[in-house]
């Protein structure tokens, strides 16, 4: 019976080692399984969305590989770029996720006109606290014109990476047959187009564009503003620009435009159906390996609109993929990226510094041309209403050398347009 009992005992005291063993196997694995998956999410990179408008060939496949050589380097962040399109589908899209509060990206590169709206918008993260850590040395370096811009109401809320400023870019080979000098006025402007129209062809092509004609209004010393920022789009200087593009497009020595139909110039201008057009630097790539003639360039004559675009970080974004978007322009921001970005995209360099990394392309006269244009060039104001008149302006622009209106009339329209306008 003793012995019984004592077997009894042993028995009920083993199942409740065996019940302690097991309770404690599971809150090992449990407290594993926890362990596991907090050191998982600690070390999973984060993932940082970046929208871009660049065509491959015009900087879109270097990104690609600043992103790789950045995701590589580091371990904290990961770095996606997704093609959002042109720079007018960015906008539609942007604007969509700021409506739905979902799909933003952490970063996205933005022209210049809309950066403006999205900053006045109150839509932005403000980057001081970041940019303030910055050495004083690496802010200097940054072209002023292009680092200012970001600045709205004494915050900063872009960063400047992609920028270019207008030419006047031509067939040399052309010019020289004619015995023509590089067109460095609108008289040497006019003076080819004339010389070089042909029955096949025609000396010069124009777009209608609102930061193109602008600059062609400032490079004659006048505004589209007025010094307390209000529409001039009717000033003395308008009107002249505009005159200046009808009469030559009347008179058969140039063609006309819109930016959607870029690539119905392209084939112009490679075919030689065209010999001079105002275009910024950053769409060079897109005719350098196809042309079999020079191409030249000058600046546009005097005082013109810096242009093209700021990154920028939405409000929505986490902390830690503002940090992680931050690290990413400062790679980009690199002096020896500047430099590499320019070479392949033709983009102006964002920092001076970069200029002596260039290589032969520091004497390409495309490039030569624009860091001689960059060095007057000036920016727009930050104006919401900008984006809007710039559509307005346009639309009285295409219907003048289109549609064969007055430039008088159809500058007066677009003022009257505008003063009616309502944000």
């Amino acid at each position: 019976m003793v012995f019984a009992r004592l077997l009894s005992d042993f028995a009920a005291i083993m199942g409740t080692v065996k019940r302690l063993f097991a309770m404690t196997a599971l809150t090992l694995g449990i407290t594993a399984l926890v362990l596991s998956h907090s050191f998982s999410s600690a070390s999973a990179p984060v993932k940082i969305t970046f929208w871009q408008y660049l065509a491959p060939e015009a900087g879109g496949q270097a990104l690609l590989s600043f992103a790789a050589e950045f995701n590589k380097s580091q371990s904290r962040y990961a770095v996606e770029i997704v093609d959002a399109g042109d720079f007018k589908t960015v906008q539609i899209k942007l604007i969509n996720a700021l409506r739905s509060g979902t799909g933003l990206p952490s970063i996205s590169m933005v022209d210049n006109a809309f950066f403006t709206r999205l900053a006045l918008g109150g839509t932005l993260e403000p980057l001081d606290a970041l940019t303030d850590t910055l050495p004083k040395a690496t802010v200097d370096d940054f072209q002023p014109v292009l680092w200012e811009y970001g600045e709205v109401k004494g915050q900063r809320l872009g960063l400047p990476w992609a920028e270019s400023t207008l030419v006047n870019a031509y067939n040399a080979d052309a010019f020289k047959q004619k015995g023509l000098s590089a067109p460095r006025t609108w008289e040497d402007f006019a003076k080819a187009a004339k010389a070089l129209t042909t029955r096949s062809s025609k000396g010069a092509v124009f777009f209608i564009d609102a930061w193109i004609f602008a600059s062609m209004v400032s490079s004659r010393g006048g505004d589209v503003l007025t010094d307390d920022n209000k529409p001039a789009f009717d000033s003395a200087a308008s009107k002249e620009a505009l005159q200046f593009m009808f009469d030559l497009t009347k008179g058969g020595q140039a063609l006309v435009r819109r930016f959607d139909e870029a690539n119905f110039a392209v084939i112009d201008w490679v075919r030689t159906k065209t010999f001079m057009v105002t275009v910024p630097t950053s769409a060079y790539p897109f005719v350098k390996n196809n042309v079999s003639f020079t191409v030249g360039a000058t600046p546009m004559p005097g005082r013109t609109l810096a242009g093209e675009s700021q990154l920028v970080i939405p409000k929505a974004a986490s902390d830690a993929e503002r940090d992680g978007a931050f690290a990413f322009w400062e790679f980009l921001t690199k002096v020896e990226n500047v430099a590499k970005f320019s070479k392949q995209s033709y983009y102006l360099p964002v920092r001076r510094s970069a200029i002596k990394l260039l290589g032969e392309t520091a004497n390409d006269p495309v490039m030569k041309a624009g860091l001689e244009a960059l060095s007057t060039a000036y920016n727009p104001p930050h104006l919401i209403e900008y984006g809007a008149w710039r559509t307005i302006l346009e639309a009285q622009l295409e219907r003048s050398l289109k549609g064969g209106v007055d430039p008088k009339v159809a500058l007066s329209e677009a003022q009257r347009q505008i003063l009616l306008y309502k944000p």
